[in-house]
């Protein structure tokens, strides 16, 4: 019973993204902090597209915001799929289960999430977020737990 109590830490990480993704942009938006602190010139140019939309450096403070916010979500789900792996595994003996739960509980809250996002003013919900951003972070967190647990083996 002493261990089920560990599932309080995913589920109140969980708790804080839910918080987070409720904010509007505007509370969010750092550009103004990153104009105040950081002086950008002569930035090099270059520009991809992300879901329809041009990111470019000739808006030097909303590229970087955008580098930052996409990097969170990747620690965000790696640190959140990690915990699952961690508490998991002290629940679980099994570690193929505790991979794959780990992976669904991680994965399937950053689709359920980006689809919050979608109800909150100034924030979108983009499959494109989940696929390419939350996705790489809960796959590098399993690849990282499973490199360590092999690496403990050999020793």
């Amino acid at each position: 019973m002493k261990k089920v109590w560990l599932l309080i830490v995913p589920i109140s990480l969980m708790i804080i993204i839910f918080i987070l993704s409720s904010m509007p942009y505007e509370q969010q938006d750092i550009r103004p902090y990153l104009k105040e602190t950081i002086s950008l010139q002569d930035t090099p140019s270059f520009q991809f597209t992300y879901d329809g939309h041009v990111v470019s450096t000739a808006e030097p403070y909303d590229f970087i915001e955008f580098l930052i916010r996409k990097a969170s979500h990747v620690l965000g789900y790696f640190v959140l799929t990690i915990i699952w792996l961690v508490v998991l595994s002290k629940l679980i003996s099994s570690v193929k289960l505790v991979v794959f739960l780990s992976f669904i509980l991680s994965a399937g809250y950053a689709g359920l999430d980006e689809f919050h996002q979608s109800f909150t003013p100034g924030r979108t919900g983009h499959v494109i977020d989940v696929l390419a951003v939350d996705l790489p972070g809960v796959l590098l967190a399993i690849l990282t737990f499973c490199l360590v647990r092999w690496r403990k083996s050999v020793r």
